[in-house]
């Protein structure tokens, strides 16, 4: 739903008080459409993020402004002129006329102006974060723009918004609930409808269909579809192949399906990933391993808890993993050892999840957390949180045979005693199994907002 002027009110009370500012002006920018290159085309516009959490609303052009000696906010909107309204829909009108907004800043051209949303330019060099929420307890806001250079301005107060948009009032998780909803009547249709024969793109069709006749105005993402070994890539597409003539494989009885995609509601995205064998019985690896991944996913979900710390539950997931493939004859050794040497990241090469909210990877724009670790376990973990109530994230993971790590030559050296080579080359070509769902963070147990989706092993 829509947030009250209420509620809106009290995301910019919230964000202004992170802000700190005393006399400055600020101006936030939802962006213009981007066109394609040698032609009269745009891609598809999405307001940034920003402003659509400030001002819910994101027509191009949108201006949402704060005048910080006044404390006030000014929300500007597109107007059309009768010329362009032969061609095109006028965007519903929001606050002041935008053409005013060049007066308005105009009244106070004596002050420091700061442009945050789009177009804004971080600096190339990050200052360190405003704020960490890691293990080390920091509990920082964003310092005075005065004391800062225009740049370093520019990323402490969008790192105050994002800190803010981490976790999600009951307007934000309304929109989530109602995307996720449109996902279930997506996966739905799969279930019913998959069947050796079918192609990927025939089966990505007929659910985004589905999306769209739930309400959905978007997908998300561009969804994942791939069957058999198409599996293993993490991020498989229709089209990442040639754009112009792109493939698309049939799936055969037998195959694993790893469908990964959701709708988009009021600008909120949910995140499914489902893994299913089509048109027969699972084999004994796939069933094995489909039933490792979900016990590995109930069980961090279930560790999804105020206080918790992300790298904590990626690794616990890891640890999960990996004693599955020491039981399977895949790995041998210790699993803890097995994580920490990055013997189970062979298989399970991401992060366990994301937060979730106004993107599918929520809050990844502006680096407000320590740096990204060098550690090759937990390159792709991401900003190490510390779990607070009201955060959404994703819990999604994964067993992949990828033949890039496979077969490359220095890692079959490197785990030569970790790696049971003959029983992973066996399995080369298997594909990959994920389990995801989205995961709201409570006072009580972790609330999956995606749980009407069932996870069927076997359809068709």
């Amino acid at each position: 739903m829509k947030p009250t002027d209420e509620a809106l009110a009290e995301r910019r009370a919230r964000v202004a008080k992170r802000w700190e500012l005393t006399d400055e002006v600020v101006v936030l920018r939802a962006g213009e459409p981007s066109g394609w290159s040698g032609t009269d085309q745009h891609f598809a516009f999405l307001p940034h993020p920003d402003v659509a959490y400030l001002a819910a609303v994101g027509s191009p052009g949108t201006t949402l402004a704060y005048d910080a000696a006044a404390g006030e906010w000014e929300l500007f909107g597109p107007r059309f002129t009768p010329e362009r309204l032969v061609w095109e829909q006028p965007p519903t009108p929001v606050g002041r006329p935008l053409d005013e907004l060049e007066e308005w800043l105009a009244q106070r051209s004596d002050r420091t102006l700061i442009e945050l949303g789009a177009g804004a330019m971080m600096p190339d060099v990050l200052p360190a974060p405003a704020e960490t929420n890691d293990e080390s307890g920091s509990d920082g806001t964003a310092a005075e723009a005065g004391e800062l250079a225009p740049g370093a301005a520019v990323l402490r107060l969008s790192a105050a918004v994002a800190l803010e948009r981490m976790t999600k009032d009951e307007a934000e998780l309304d929109d989530i609930r109602r995307a996720a909803t449109a996902s279930t009547a997506g996966f739905e249709w799969v279930y019913a409808n998959a069947a050796p024969g079918m192609t990927e793109r025939d089966i990505q069709v007929g659910m985004e269909a589905q999306f769209y006749a739930a309400g959905a105005p978007r997908v998300a993402y561009d969804s994942i579809v791939a069957s058999g070994s198409h599996g293993a890539y993490l991020h498989y597409v229709y089209a990442g192949d040639d754009p112009l003539r792109p493939a698309t494989r049939t799936i055969e009885a037998g195959d694993l399906l790893l469908i990964d995609a959701g709708a988009q509601f009021g600008g909120y995205a949910s995140d499914v990933t489902r893994t299913m064998v089509v048109g027969a019985d699972p084999t004994d690896e796939q069933q094995f391993l489909w039933d490792l991944v979900l016990s590995a996913q109930q069980q961090t979900i279930d560790m999804c808890r105020p206080g918790a710390v992300w790298k904590e539950v990626h690794l616990a997931a890891a640890r999960i993993l990996g004693a599955g493939l020491v039981e399977m004859g895949l790995l041998r050794g210790d699993p803890t050892e097995l994580v920490t040497e990055g013997a189970v990241a062979l298989f399970f090469p991401h992060g366990l999840g994301h937060l979730l909210g106004l993107s599918v990877h929520d809050i990844t724009s502006v680096p407000y957390s320590r740096e990204p670790s060098d550690d090759p376990v937990l390159a792709k973990l991401g900003p190490n949180r510390v779990l607070e109530r009201g955060m959404v994230t994703t819990v999604e993971p994964g067993i992949y045979f990828i033949d890039a790590l496979l077969g490359d030559p220095a890692r079959r050296e490197k785990f030569a005693e970790s790696v049971v080579w003959e029983r992973a080359d066996e399995l080369r070509g298997f594909g990959g199994i994920r389990i995801e769902d989205d995961v709201l963070v409570t006072d009580g147990d972790p609330e999956v907002l995606t749980a009407a989706i069932a996870k069927p092993l076997r359809i068709g």
